[in-house]
């Protein structure tokens, strides 16, 4: 490898003339180098802003990736492969990529980068490891395509989802698209902003095809609570023993009214909070994790704020409950039994709930 990559004292490799006809290297000397190593003297990076720093980086990475591959050390050949071909891309590196995923038994992974390699254009007379790259890559397909499951996922609700499966994120351009994935057990986390997010498990079968929708619904906002105002105070002048017990009435029959509606909101938002407690422990095993991911940060905080928003609306609801409640059955008690000349007014009191607010309506 030394006289490839050029010598401990400096003296320049080989690499510095071969790149001016790669196609006329012995056979020898490329077997001997390797596909994927022989691959950065042949031709020029993917990308024009590639310096000579990546191209030395990327042809390092390379030679690790194929002596790792030779040895089955599947998890280092994966990595380098991949690190190597984001810095110059080329079709040998992500054929290698896909055997090292294989040996990993991502088979959807797998299928997905041979698939890529057999379908790439190649430029005008490319060299010939990338010919031989694009016919083994429509080998490989050939050999894996059994062991491959399928899946088609349909997301509705947001317009930009967020999909992870198995802590791998998911292009939007793929939802609705048949995808090549890996037979077993999916975990798919679904989620948007202003959305309640969705945990998914799917069992996936090798030569299957799944179909899965996934609806979001948007996060519910707390109903707002109507409160009617007393009845204005009494004047001196009409303070008479109807008028007090008049009044009276009113507060008590607002004093149960209102706690009718501040139950109700407690016991609504007390379920959401349940459900948002529900969401968390699902997901971290108790109230407090640490997330891994820019992802699971955003849905664990997504999921906090539920919880605390819910938490406090039905503590706030229960309180108000109770304290109309308690209000109206201290006026009851108190209120006069002495007989008056006048008829009473008749007062009435209605519940109301629509579909973005809950109250209390009447007339006194």
């Amino acid at each position: 490898m030394s006289s490839f990559f050029g010598s401990a004292g400096g003296a320049r490799a080989p690499i510095a003339i071969v790149g001016m006809s790669c196609l006329r290297l012995p056979r020898k000397v490329i077997s001997a180098l390797g596909l994927a190593l022989v691959l950065f003297t042949c031709a020029e990076p993917a990308h024009a802003e590639a310096s000579a720093s990546d191209r030395a980086t990327a042809r390092a990475l390379a030679g690790e990736g194929y002596a790792a591959l030779k040895k089955k050390d599947y998890a280092t050949a994966e990595d380098r492969f991949l690190r190597a071909d984001e810095l110059v891309h080329a079709p040998t590196l992500v054929l290698d990529h896909g055997r090292a995923l294989v040996g990993l038994g991502r088979i959807g992974e797998a299928y997905a980068a041979f698939d890529s390699v057999a379908h790439e254009v190649l430029p005008p007379n490319p060299p010939a490891v990338w010919k031989r790259a694009v016919k083994d890559a429509q080998a490989e397909l050939e050999t894996i395509k059994p062991k491959v499951a399928w899946l088609v996922l349909r997301v509705t609700g947001p317009s930009e989802p967020v999909v992870e499966l198995d802590g791998r994120p998911l292009p939007s351009q793929q939802f609705g698209q048949r995808m090549p994935e890996t037979p077993g057990a999916r975990h798919l986390v679904v989620s948007a902003p202003g959305f309640v997010t969705q945990t998914v498990d799917q069992q996936l079968a090798a030569g299957e095809e799944t179909h899965l929708e996934v609806s979001l619904q948007p996060v519910p906002e707390a109903p707002p609570v109507v409160v009617l105002a007393p009845a204005a105070p009494l004047t001196h002048s009409a303070r008479s023993a109807q008028d007090r017990d008049t009044g009276r009435r009113t507060l008590t029959y607002v004093s149960f009214g209102v706690a009718g509606v501040g139950l109700a909101v407690g016991a609504a938002t007390g379920i959401l909070w349940l459900k948002a407690r529900s969401d968390i422990k699902s997901a971290c095993g108790g109230l407090a994790c640490a997330a891994q991911t820019a992802g699971e940060q955003s849905r664990f905080d997504d999921n906090k704020r539920r919880y605390d928003t819910f938490g406090t609306l039905s503590g706030v609801g229960f309180g108000v409950g109770v304290i109309g409640a308690a209000s109206g059955v201290v006026l009851l008690m108190t209120e006069s039994n002495e007989p008056t000349d006048a008829a009473p007014q008749r007062a009435s009191i209605h519940p109301y709930v629509g579909p973005n607010s809950l109250g209390v309506s009447g007339a006194f």
